[in-house]
């Protein structure tokens, strides 16, 4: 009995440290696949977190480049404006830049004009502002592909957002209204069958 018991224990013994050796080995083992794990999880979130963020350029880029300014006036309307910009450039000595600078103070909308779709363009001049506003002009393309000015004999004061396109129609045209600076005192103007003249405003 003692012999027997003397060979069994050492096998009994080497077969539990074995045992445990092997479960430290498991452990290692799933410790480093864990491990890879995270790894390819952070990895996984960068590349995610990269795409995201160039979406969100391009979606904004894409929308800066609906913006009025952003866009250019039809050379037709920078040749009818050709004398308020020459008037402008007068003022220097040292011309440089003046007609760069004039064109950069242009801002617009092209507004629908008419149930048919015609389209003209309201500009604002904000080198050429007082007190009531800037310069405005609407600028309606003719047959002939000139541009003229259409809204009263020579123009109007004020801004862009002061300026309605209304539902109401004259002469197959849109009314137009314009609220002056003072936001109460409005301006109404119909089309003649030339040009939007000035009416006086309906109660």
């Amino acid at each position: 009995m003692t012999t027997v018991l003397a060979i069994s224990a050492p096998i009994v013994a080497s077969t539990v440290q074995f045992h445990f050796s092997g479960n430290r080995v498991n452990q290692e083992l799933t410790h480093n696949n864990q491990h890879s794990m995270d790894m390819l999880g952070f990895f996984d979130m960068v590349i995610r977190c990269t795409f995201g963020v160039l979406a969100l350029v391009t979606c904004c880029l894409s929308l800066r480049g609906d913006s009025p300014t952003s866009k250019h006036l039809p050379p037709g309307v920078l040749k009818a404006l050709a004398l308020d910009e020459k008037a402008y450039c007068d003022h220097f000595e040292d011309k440089t830049g003046c007609h760069r600078t004039f064109r950069a103070n242009l801002v617009w909308h092209e507004l629908v004009i008419s149930p048919s779709g015609q389209t003209a363009f309201l500009v604002e001049n904000r080198e050429s502002c007082g007190s009531a506003g800037c310069a405005l002009s609407l600028f309606l393309k003719q047959p002939d592909v000139k541009y003229v000015q259409v809204l009263g004999m020579g123009g109007e004061i004020g801004t862009l957002g002061s300026v309605s396109v209304l539902k109401t129609v004259t002469g197959d045209h849109y009314n137009i209204r314009k609220t002056w600076h003072d936001g109460k005192t409005q301006t109404l103007y119909l089309w003649d069958g030339l040009r939007y003249s000035a009416q006086s405003s309906p109660d």
